[in-house]
């Protein structure tokens, strides 16, 4: 997911080493990810891509950004954290799939050899507008749930073109990779249903509900399984 292509390479050795003495490595990064005028990133929420497409492509949503942000910063030796980003819920439908849009962003904290001095900085990198990104509230998450985030989107791209087999394999390593990420769990039991496997269905939604008493979706998506099961009195 985050692997660097000879290209991202070449580019961090030899396009912006001007900047990077210049402005230092966070500062260095920032501007040619942001100006215009270097990357010339495009926002692009039709697929997510991992780093190494996201920078041949110029283009990817949020996550895809934030893993190519993430890449290089790593090449450069800073500091990387992640935070998911929570604002007003946006959904889309997509025949029978109803989509839920999430948000990510990622902090570059100063190389590690500098990590102690107190004059050192972090910076918060979001691919929102400004006036947007400052009405989100964040939390912090681990690299391995944007990991699984990376590949639960992978999966419900899968469902979208209809590709159910391709989907499971997405879906299992996410939750492989994040079995507390009740998106990813939920994303494995639409796989299940859409395959005909309702008992496993049942099970990926009680599970999302252990996680999270509160999530409708996996709520209605269980309902759906009891109907189909003749459950009428569970299903209600």
């Amino acid at each position: 997911v985050f692997a660097l292509s000879d290209s991202m390479r070449d580019y961090a050795r030899t396009e912006i080493q001007s900047q990077l003495r210049t402005n230092g490595a966070q500062l260095g990064l920032i501007e040619a990810l942001l100006h215009k005028g270097q990357l010339k990133l495009d926002y692009d929420a039709t697929v997510t891509r991992n780093a190494a497409e996201a920078f041949d492509a110029r283009a990817g949503n949020c996550l895809s950004l934030v893993i190519m942000t993430a890449a290089f910063a790593k090449e450069l030796g800073l500091q990387v954290r992640y935070q998911s980003a929570y604002r007003e819920e946006s959904w889309s439908r997509s025949g029978s799939l109803l989509l839920r849009t999430g948000h990510v962003n990622v902090i570059l904290g100063p190389p590690m050899q500098q990590r102690a001095n107190p004059m050192s900085r972090t910076y918060t990198i979001d691919f929102l507008p400004p006036e947007d990104a400052s009405k989100v509230r964040t939390r912090e998450v681990t690299e391995q749930t944007i990991v699984a985030m990376f590949m639960n989107n992978r999966a419900v791209e899968a469902l979208l073109r209809g590709r159910v087999d391709e989907a499971y394999a997405w879906a299992r390593e996410a939750v492989r990779h994040g079995p507390d990420f009740a998106s990813a769990v939920n994303t494995l039991g639409i796989v299940y249903v859409r395959h005909g496997d309702l008992g496993p269905a049942e099970v990926a939604f009680r599970r999302v509900l252990q996680l999270d008493p509160d999530h409708t979706r996996a709520m209605s998506n269980l309902a759906e399984v009891y109907l189909r099961q003749d459950r009428q009195a569970e299903a209600g």
